[in-house]
């Protein structure tokens, strides 16, 4: 492979990296649902239990991330590519159709998902074009018996089997 710049080596770099796939929801100050499927998600801390992700300052999602705000993370599920690309999609068209519902507090969630993280953003670092949103968990809730969604090579993937070691 030939790699003729830093930003080359960077996307094919990070396409061989697999990552979880997950999608973010909160909510405008109107009340309207946002959301975004997310692979940069990552762990921050254990104590507090804290998570990091990623996201463009022009998403539409952007404005609900404020400091003080609450939002879910969602752990997708190997069968939920279609929630993956929806979520990823035209915005105006994220919650059309049945695979979310308003919680107790109003916030969209998702249905049959892995794993669910209920917080509040406690920080917003802004640098360049994107900012990194650090979310307290406040709550949470897993379902193990299905397999992660996971994303490498520009494709959806299901994780395979357990190595020995």
């Amino acid at each position: 492979m030939n790699i003729v710049t830093p930003r080359d080596a960077f996307l094919a770099a990070f396409s061989l990296h697999p990552a979880g796939v997950a999608v973010v929801t909160a909510v405008l100050n109107d009340g309207t649902p946002v959301g975004f499927t997310a692979t940069s998600l990552a762990s921050f801390s254990a104590e507090p239990p804290r998570a990091t992700v990623n996201i463009a300052r022009h998403a539409s999602s952007y404005p609900a991330l404020t400091v003080g705000a609450p939002a879910l993370v969602h752990f997708l599920a190997e069968n939920q590519v279609d929630v993956a690309r929806v979520m990823a999609g035209n915005h105006a068209q994220r919650f059309d159709g049945d695979h979310w519902s308003p919680d107790e507090a109003g916030l969209p969630r998702i249905r049959d998902v892995r794993a669910l993280l209920t917080g509040r953003v406690v920080s917003v670092t802004e640098f360049g074009d994107n900012a990194t949103v650090i979310i307290e968990v406040e709550d949470g809730s897993t379902a193990t018996d299905c397999a992660p969604l996971v994303y490498v090579e520009r494709r959806f993937h299901s994780v395979g089997d357990v190595l020995p070691g």
